[in-house]
Parts: structure tokens; sequence; C-alpha cells
């Protein structure tokens, strides 16, 4: 008896495991039939577009077929032999009209976009191209930067442009490595050549047999003489300060590993669709590879995470970033767009789907990463985006203390309960409502019946206050705050964000929340935009991608809501908690975040939890609440510059809409 009695404890621990296993393996079943469901209508939409292509498509040759009849017909012969005096003169005016009224430039550069404008009055001007010349020759550290150009068929104008934007570099010590991957046009091979010869900075190399980017670019690395190295694309372009930033940037910040800039497209009209790129968010890197163009990395790092893999061919840059950040944080970004990008039909630059095997080099990439790193999960993609989404094993489902504070308002209270209970999937989870002084008939007679834990905290409202009294009251190892205004609509919201906060490098978790007419009310927080923080992407519509598509990717912020905060109970500690004393009503969540960053956690949004947020949408504009000053004098730096948001953007508003 006593031996059973001993074996007893052990068997449950074992069912436990068991059961536990069981759950993640029927969550994991789940994901993947959601995630083949996804596919499915993807695929279904593009059977329709294809239809609608094919129907398009035979229309357009009935009208070709159409046109070549009458063109044979005996009328239109008849027409253009009594039309021909006519047409003379009609050909002369047109002549005459082009010479004398040809569009003023200003009328030519109506067709470029507002960003275009916007580049031409931020980019270096001649004046400031020659100081960067005189600058430069006074660094302390002058290095070589080694740039890699595989070449392949490239048309000889837009070659021709890559190197001469090369070769304007207001920093000039520099080589030009270019590897061609065994062209066939006579034109490029001519053209290599002679652009070869032009600079003895230039190094051409050419393979006998087609071999690949990855191959064509480690045969680069193994030419390459300088201690930095970067990757220029053949038919893409730099800004005549991109070797130049680097440089200055490495004379105030020499250990740097990686250093990365923002980015626009080149098309026929001029410059357009930049991308404005947060400083290091690791989230949102295993997002997508935003990190992009144009990008500098030490050498002797590349050489010792093994160079470019050939099995990633279209995603081959992820890959190699990827094996990169595992070596180091030493992750710098410079905001200034200094590569410019050319959308073509077939290019990445103008769509993705143009070459849909690069979606798959990099979701491998990013499986191998995962494995590396012994992150038990795996990677799927959103159809909707073409972004990533890392699915990763909660290895424990902890115990939550979901907090709710309330004063009165019970009816909106039942409705987060009744939805909370019967829609979340996670478990273990308990609720525990604190009663600020309710004093209404029906919060008396609802909580009389009351089944949660229910707390009692009596004086002036004070969220801080509140939320510090009930984490006391409990011992669970994380934590949730809730508004009391939330709706459930979605069973997988807390593990989702649970995925997250086990990571033992985050510090808080925030899902994105919708008003009830399905607009954005919170997809992360930007402090120091429209005063001292700001929701991003607040009244977008829920399914929108947002800029570069970060409503959409799971990202870091530098805060994020107290109105469903998920944390851990070690790390809320360390911090103190929420600031009873000088931020009693607003700020208290961006400061709790922005303590959770200062002590070296970063912040999460994840766009993958998802509830209703019954807010007003009509925001008053009341005088600045007596705590921004506080948060001015605590948090100067961070809301001069949000490292999550970039400098070049909108300071009235979180959209990521273009600043002035």
């Amino acid at each position: 008896m006593k031996r059973l009695e001993h074996l007893l404890p052990e068997v449950e621990s074992g069912l436990a495991r068991l059961h536990a296993r069981l759950r993640n393996r029927e969550r994991a079943l789940q994901m993947r039939m959601s995630e083949l469901e996804a596919a499915e209508r993807h695929i279904a939409e593009l059977e329709g577009k294809l239809l609608k292509l094919k129907q398009y498509r035979g229309e357009l040759k009935s009208l070709k077929e159409q046109k070549r009849a009458l063109q044979k017909s005996p009328e239109r012969r008849i027409g253009q032999v009594l039309l021909a005096p006519y047409r003379l003169p009609e050909r002369l005016i047109k002549v005459i009209w082009k010479k004398l009224f040809r569009p003023s430039a200003g009328e030519g550069a109506a067709a470029r976009s507002e960003y275009h404008k916007w580049l031409e009055r931020h980019r270096a001007t001649t004046g400031d191209l020659d100081r960067m010349r005189q600058e430069a020759l006074g660094f302390a550290f002058q290095p070589v930067v080694s740039i890699i150009t595989p070449v392949f068929n490239t048309p000889v104008r837009w070659l021709r442009e890559c190197i001469e934007s090369v070769l304007a570099q207001t920093y000039e010590k520099w080589e030009l490595i270019l590897i061609d991957d065994h062209s066939t046009e006579p034109a490029t091979l001519r053209s290599l050549t002679e652009l070869a010869a032009s600079d003895s900075r230039i190094i051409l190399a050419k393979d006998e047999k087609r071999r690949g980017i990855s191959a064509a670019s480690n045969r680069g690395l193994a030419l390459a003489q300088g201690d930095w190295v970067a990757f220029l694309d053949h038919d893409d372009l730099l800004e005549q300060d991109a070797l130049f930033q680097n440089v200055k940037w490495l004379q105030d910040h020499p250990d740097a590993d990686l250093i990365y800039s923002d980015e626009d497209k080149l098309t026929e009209q001029g410059f357009d669709s930049p991308i404005f790129k947060p400083d290091w968010s690791p989230d949102y890197f295993l997002s997508c590879n935003y990190v992009g163009h144009f990008t500098l990395i030490r050498r002797e790092l590349v050489k010792q995470v093994g160079g470019f893999r050939s099995k990633f061919d279209g995603a081959q840059d992820y890959d190699l970033f990827l094996r990169v950040i595992e070596q180091t944080n030493r992750i710098d970004h410079i905001p200034r767009v200094l590569y410019h990008w050319r959308r073509t039909l077939t290019s990445t630059a103008d769509n993705i789907q143009c070459k849909p095997g690069m979606l798959d080099a990099g979701r491998l990439a990013l499986e191998a990463h995962l494995e590396r790193q012994q992150q038990a999960g795996h990677v799927a993609i959103d159809w909707r985006t073409y972004l990533y989404w890392i699915k990763r094993e909660l290895t424990e489902a902890k115990k939550i203390s979901i907090i709710i504070p309330v004063r009165d308002h019970v009816d909106l209270l039942a409705r987060c309960l009744d939805s909370l209970t019967s829609k979340t999937s996670y478990a273990p989870y308990e609720v525990v409502v604190v009663d600020n002084d309710s004093q209404s008939e029906d919060a008396r007679a609802y909580f009389s019946h009351f089944k949660h834990r229910l707390l009692h905290y009596s004086g002036p409202f004070n969220f801080s206050a509140i939320n510090n009294f009930a984490v006391k009251q409990t011992d669970s190892p994380w934590l949730l705050f809730l508004d009391y205004r939330t709706e459930v609509f979605d069973g997988d919201w807390l593990t989702t964000m649970a995925e997250h906060v086990q990571r033992p490098e985050v510090g808080a978790v925030g899902p994105r929340l919708l008003y009830p007419d399905d607009t954005v009310q919170h997809a992360g927080i930007v402090v120091g935009v429209g005063g001292i923080a700001e929701h991003a992407f607040r009244g977008s519509p829920a399914e929108a991608p947002g800029v570069c598509r970060q409503q959409q990717a799971t990202r870091n912020y530098s805060a994020v809501t107290g109105a469903c905060l998920l944390t851990r109970r070690d790390v809320f500690e360390e911090v103190g908690g929420f600031d009873e004393e000088c931020l009693p009503v607003h700020f208290n969540d961006v400061d709790l975040c922005l303590k959770l960053r200062r002590a070296g956690y970063v912040i999460v949004y994840t766009p993958f939890a998802k509830l209703y947020h019954h807010e007003s949408r009509v925001r008053s504009q009341p005088v600045e609440p007596l705590e921004a000053n506080p948060m001015r004098e605590r948090w100067t730096q961070v809301l001069e510059r949000d490292p999550y948001y970039n400098p070049n953007l909108s300071r009235k508003r979180a959209d990521f809409s273009l600043g002035d």
C-alpha cells in the first residue's frame, strides 16, 4: 500500500506530462489544418484571377482578329484613299505643336511621387557631397569596403548605372568585385570588360558555368580584401553618400558587426515606395527580411558563419543574416535612404509573388535557424501578406492571473468575462477582478453571486496602484492585465501571447485590439508621437497590411497597451511594477514597458492574437495629462527617437506615413 502511495505522485506527474504533450500535438494539428485552409483559400483566389486572365486573353484575341478583319476590308481601303489629303496637315500640326509647346521640367515632374519630391529635399546636395569627400579624408578609421556584385545578362544601361553609382561614392576606399555568373549576352560581356578597365578598384571574375547567386557571391567573398563587405544587386543603385554614411557611423560605433540602412524602389518615373525601417527589431526580422539593402558586414564574421549557401538561393541573404545574428547582437541601423532597388516585372522589388520559390527558401532558412537555436516550433506563411509566422511550441502552459480592474459597468465586465471563459482555449488561468468602490445596485447584485475571485480596492481610481495591489494577492508566474471593455472572439488569443512571454528575452506581449467596426484600436505603441505616445495604425482597417506590412507582422515596439498586456511576474517585480506615485492614470503601461526595455527585455506585438476593445472611437483632446511631465523627464531620449519608429516618419500620427 505504501509502495502504491509512493508511486502515485510519479504516475500523476507522468500523466500530466502526457496530457500536456497530447494538448501540444492537438494544437499543432489544429494549426496545420488552419494553415492548409488558408493555403487553399489563397489557391482559390489565384485560380479565380487566372480564370479572369484567361477570359481577358480570349477577349483580346477576339478583338485582334476583328481588327485584322477590318484592316483587310474593302471599306477601310476606300476610307484611307478618301482621308489621305486630310491626314498630312494633321501630322504637320502635331509636329509643330510638340516643338513649340514642349512640357516644362516642372510639368514632367508632376508624375513623380510625393516621396520622390521628399527625397529630392532630403538627399545630399552637391555641396554636401563635396564636404563629405573632405571629411572622409580625415576619418581616423578608413577601412576598405568590398562591394560584391554577381552579374548575369544584365541590361547594359542598368549595369552601367549600377557601376557608375559606385564610382560616384564620396568615400573612395572601396573595391567593386563583379562576378560574371556565365552571362551569354554579348552586350553584357563587352560592357563588363569595358567597365572593369575603367577603374583599378573594379575586379572582374568570370565563371565558366552558371552556378547561381550564392556560389557567385562566395567567389566574390574569396576575392575580397576589405575588412567590410557589402552586397549590391547588378541593376540597383547606391546613393553617392552610401559608403560615407556607413564609415562615418563606424567612427563612433567601432564595435558594430552589421549595419543596414533604408531603401526605396527605382521605377521608370523616379523613386517610389520607400522602406523606412526600425532599428534592430528581432521579431520583425523573423517575420520578413526587412534588413534587406544596403548592408555592411564584417568580412571575418561572414567567413565565420560559412558565407552563402546555394540551397537557399532566392533567400540567400536572409539565410546569411540569420546565421550572423546568432553570433552577434551588435546590429546598427542608419535611418537614411542609401539604396535604390530597381523595380522590374520579374523583380521581387515589384511583387514577391514573381518569385514564389523565394518564399519557400526563406521559410526553410527560418526553420534551420529555429533548429540551430533549439527553439521548438514551425514556420508558416501568412498568405494574405506573404509574411512569415513562427508558431512556437508552448513548452509549459503556466498559470496566468488575469487581472481586471473595474468600477461599476458590470454589463461590460459580464460581456468580457463571458467571452473570455467560453472562448479561451488556454489553461490554466484564474480571473481576478478588482472592484474599485462600485456604487451601483447592478454592481452589488452582480458581485453578490460572482463565481470568480473578487478583490476590493478602496480610494480614488489609480490604475497603477490597483494592478500592483492585485499582483501581490496572486502567486501565478504569469500576469495578464486586461481592460473590462475587451471581448474575446478568437480562442487562441492567450496561447498565441503565451508563446512569446515564455521566451526569456521578452518582457511584455501585446495583441491587436479592434474596435467593434473592425478597425484597429491598438497595434503597438509609438512613443514621442502625438505628444507622449500614440497607438500604431489606430483607425486602420483590421486586415489592412499597413505600411511595409507592419500592421500584420509580429514585431517589436517600445510599448504595448495595458488594456491587454501579458508579462512574467519575475520581470514585473524586477522593474518595480507600475508607478503608483507619478503615473496613477496615464502612461503607466508605456512607462512599465520602457522600464522593461531598459532592463534588457524586448516588447512584442503579435497581430495573431486579436480581441475587440469597446473603447469609444471618438477621442477627445483634453488638456495634456499631468503625467506627461514625469514621462518627459524620465524618458527624454526615447521620446525624441523611438528606436522602433523611423525618424523620417510622421511625428504627428503613428500611422507610419511620410514625415515632413
